[in-house]
């Protein structure tokens, strides 16, 4: 089966790279949403952490059933693994990211809504909740860092060993049980 995963999309070469290098890893090919106007013969896997409206887009323009990472079976733990005192996702107002944030059952802020990134969120080692390098893990380190805060920042999911581990084992488990174009 020729899987493709898609992503939201990026000018920063950072993350084109990252993306790059993680389908490589894994032995799958990757699409931009951005770039993407009609999917080929292949099983679409949208990735996005949580829900709300570019992942419903991809999913729709995928013709998938993959939900976000934050419903695949494990994520959670995963990041719990990770043993962050803070988890930081890129937030917004989407009801549907919200609800999936929430689910995961971690001290969490967002960049974008509330609860943000302030003084009080510092904490020693944060997560940033995000897969690549780029615009938006420049814009949490910023926020993390204008807050005062001085602890860790983790490095985004692609770049840790552990998530291609479980990435990978996860998608197996998943792909038999997902509708969609295959």
């Amino acid at each position: 089966m020729d899987v493709v995963l898609l992503l939201h999309g990026s000018r920063d070469p950072r993350y084109k790279e990252s993306v790059r290098a993680f389908a490589e890893r894994l032995g799958v090919r990757y699409a931009f949403l951005n770039e993407l106007t009609r999917p080929s013969e292949a099983f679409y896997v949208p990735l996005f952490v949580a829900g709300g409206g570019d992942y419903r887009r991809a999913a729709a323009l995928a013709g998938s059933s993959v939900p976000p990472l934050a419903r695949w079976p494990g994520f959670g733990d995963y990041l719990r693994s990770l043993n962050a005192d803070i988890y930081i996702f890129h937030g917004g107002d989407d009801e549907e990211y919200i609800s999936d944030v929430k689910s995961l059952g971690l001290p969490y802020v967002f960049l974008e809504g509330e609860p943000s990134i302030q003084p009080s969120s510092c904490r020693d080692l944060a997560a940033p909740v995000v897969l690549t390098r780029g615009i938006i893990y420049d814009r949490i380190e910023a926020a993390w860092r204008d807050a005062g805060c001085r602890g860790e920042l983790l490095p985004p999911l692609f770049e840790q060993e552990g998530f291609v581990d479980y990435f990978s084992q996860a998608l197996s488990r998943l792909l038999p049980h997902a509708g969609g174009n295959t």
